[in-house]
């Protein structure tokens, strides 16, 4: 565990401050005041200690708001390690990076037909190399997962894309590694990644939508991530919008997922092609229609097919809906749009506002935004921001 050169009676002040130099550096010791709520001398005083503990630098000269150019303080990425692991619905990704959450580097390996004794095995390997090849201490590695998790006790309950039930993840690695290690649900980590280090950090209540393989969602209630009373927030993948619908991987009828995901996407285009419709699609796959995958219908959408421009809209309608629903049971001031879904913003951002502005009620929505997200490494630095968060 990493220790601050610091009083007991000192120490939340201090880590509220390496915190927000964290999330919100290259910032000024003014700013952090504002922040926090300290006084500037305390701020300074803390700063102070940072700096000669090499947890800070100071980084450069900042703008003039009237007076004096402020020195801008941000962390040191040298000052430790992190390992992240993502994994995935197809394969599973481990990442060196530094204290900024800045890839050092990859290591990458395909998952399908693998069974989790092979993936653990793989996973464990490949941590093992990382840990050889950290040139700063390993604070924690991170492990990523789709699918409900116990992050407390640090176990994948269920990882749908895998299998797999019930895994003490964090126990398993830690035995191996004696490094502290913490386990978080994939849309989670991207929420917190995006909320502290992206364009939502000034806002205090957003709802994170990813929509890949399947969907999900990351609810921010105040600056904090609510994770409800058994760290089951955020399934709106699996609200039911219509009762006629096709059957969901939970088992139920109807739900979000089963209607605006990738795999419903994918499921809708190649039945279509089956019925007879004309798309490109199938020239693309060479008539194998088992190897449609989202990105061909994104690229297809690009060059103007009308069958994967139809579901994109049919696809966005549904999510409107869902995100109506959001709106109307949060109040949210932003709903964000991320996964792989948002690569299609200009064929679906159209139908999802005028869905959500037909079903969404006015006062929860006249005031609020949609966006969209295409970030890559949200999911990683807010792995990387969970890990140094527990740790410090």
């Amino acid at each position: 565990m990493i220790s601050l050169p610091c009083k007991a009676t000192n120490s939340i002040n201090d880590l509220t401050v390496l915190n927000t130099i964290r999330r919100r550096g290259p910032i000024s010791r003014i700013d952090i005041a504002r922040l926090t709520n300290l006084t500037p001398p305390t701020v300074i005083n803390i700063a102070n200690k940072l700096l000669d503990a090499g947890l800070i630098l100071e980084y450069m000269i900042g703008e003039s708001s009237g007076g004096r150019r402020p020195l801008l303080l941000k962390t040191n990425p040298g000052f430790a390690e992190v390992i992240v692991v993502l994994i995935r619905s197809k394969n599973i990704e481990v990442y060196r990076t530094d204290a900024d959450g800045e890839v050092i580097k990859k290591r990458t390996h395909s998952i399908e037909k693998l069974t989790a004794d092979d993936i653990i095995n793989w996973m464990t390997a490949s941590l093992k190399a990382c840990v050889e090849e950290a040139e700063a201490p390993v604070a924690a590695i991170s492990i990523v997962v789709r699918g409900p998790v116990n992050s407390v006790a640090g176990i994948s309950v269920y990882a749908p894309s895998i299998g797999w039930r019930n895994v003490p993840l964090k126990s398993i690695v830690e035995e191996k590694f004696r490094i502290p290690v913490f386990v978080e649900n994939d849309v989670k980590a991207m929420t917190r990644g995006e909320y502290y280090y992206h364009f939502i950090k000034e806002t205090d209540n957003v709802v994170l939508v990813k929509v890949g393989h399947g969907i999900g969602a990351g609810i921010i209630i105040a600056g904090e991530l609510y994770r409800g009373l058994t760290n089951g927030a955020g399934e709106i993948g699996h609200t039911i919008i219509d009762v006629t619908g096709p059957v969901c991987s939970c088992g139920n009828y109807g739900c979000l997922e089963a209607l605006a995901s990738e795999a419903a996407l994918i499921s809708s285009v190649v039945r279509a092609i089956k019925e007879g419709q004309k798309s490109m699609i199938s020239e693309m796959v060479q008539g194998e229609l088992e190897n449609v995958t989202a990105d061909d219908i994104y690229q297809a959408a690009a060059e103007q097919d009308d069958l994967a421009i139809f579901m994109l809209r049919q696809v966005a309608r549904y999510l409107g809906i869902g995100i109506a629903n959001i709106f109307n049971t949060f109040n949210p001031e932003i709903v964000v749009i991320g996964g792989g879904l948002a690569q299609a913003q200009e064929f679906i951002e159209e139908t999802i506002r005028s869905t959500v502005e037909e079903r969404a009620m006015g006062n929860s929505y006249r005031a609020a935004e949609i966006r969209f997200t295409t970030s890559k490494e949200g999911t990683i630095k807010g792995a990387v921001d969970m890990a140094l968060t527990e740790v410090l």
